[in-house]
């Protein structure tokens, strides 16, 4: 990795080890409540029965969504890549994995867990350098692939990543609409896996990711000081669900 662990014990920690570590180009961040999880999208992850995950199903499962999606659509998506952003943001199977521009919402994201024993993370990106290693460089600084923009990422989509003729490509970090106020709210970004079954932070030679590790005796600490600073949920998923929850916690 680009730089060893850091442990945080604070939000002033945090702050302090961005500094270090993350000053200087574009970064991007994912919180992960166990540090041991590796960064694999849903659909790569390994469930009962299937230790590599659902991988070969996702033609079927896109197919199924939009079998019965459209009754609950005010607008049908128009391409592929809306079809799987759709689906992506109502935890369906997809090779997306999420990522943030704002190292706080991943941090928020990190101490969301129930698991008091593990070690949470925040992961760093340098989505630049992933791309170039995935051959990938662009003529502008911080110009990032763009989902149905750049057409190299047209090999990305299911039907071509099922084909056999083609080659197997690394992971990518691309960004997307952001059409809806979650996405606009989490500020979100995307890494997007091929066929091959590869965690971002496998993809050689492992220098584009580092992290940032929260230890478990320390998430109480972090949660309360995310709290003073006004994160919640509402913040992040601002519905009306989660507005009716953040009221009544004010006025407990």
């Amino acid at each position: 990795m680009r730089h060893n662990d850091r442990n945080i014990h604070s939000v002033g920690e945090f702050i302090t080890e961005l500094r270090n570590t993350a000053q200087n180009g574009l970064v991007w961040f994912r919180g992960q409540t166990d540090a041991r999880w590796p960064l694999l999208p849903n659909i790569a992850r390994p469930i009962e029965g299937y230790p590599d995950g659902l991988m070969n199903q996702e033609l079927p499962a896109i197919k199924r969504f939009k079998q019965n999606a459209d009754a609950f659509l005010a607008r049908v998506p128009r391409d592929d890549w809306e079809w799987i952003f759709l689906m992506q943001h109502h935890r369906g199977l997809t090779r997306l994995l999420d990522w943030s521009e704002s190292p706080l919402v991943a941090l928020y994201f990190a101490l969301g867990g129930t698991d008091v024993e593990a070690n949470a993370v925040v992961w760093c990106l340098d989505p630049m350098e992933l791309n170039r290693k995935s051959g990938h460089r662009r003529r502008f600084d911080r110009d990032v692939l763009a989902f149905g923009i750049d057409e190299a990422l047209n090999t990305y989509l299911p039907d071509r990543v099922g084909d056999d003729q083609g080659a197997e490509l690394l992971p990518v970090a691309a960004i997307g609409p952001r059409n809806s106020t979650r996405m606009i709210a989490q500020s979100g970004t995307f890494t997007i896996m091929h066929r091959q079954r590869m965690a971002v932070e496998d993809v050689p030679n492992h220098d584009h990711v580092w992290r940032l590790v929260i230890p478990a005796a320390q998430k109480a600490n972090l949660r309360a000081e995310l709290r003073l600073l006004g994160f919640n949920e509402f913040l992040l998923f601002p519905e009306l669900e989660t507005l009716a929850l953040h009221t009544r916690e004010m006025f407990r």
